[in-house]
């Protein structure tokens, strides 16, 4: 596995492969909001605790 350092300071907004061309795996950079789920399970949570 290795990581093009280059390709990986210009991941955009969507999903970037970041692999180098010699890598033996592809390498992709997957852009997540987890503060969002994570408020969103936690509001599921709440509302079937108060059940």
């Amino acid at each position: 596995m290795e990581i093009d350092l280059e390709r990986n300071k210009l991941a955009g907004n969507g999903i970037s492969e970041i692999n180098s061309q010699n890598s033996q795996v592809k390498i992709l950079v997957i852009p997540t909001n987890e503060e969002l789920k994570i408020a969103q399970e936690t509001k599921k949570a709440i509302a079937n605790s108060l059940k």
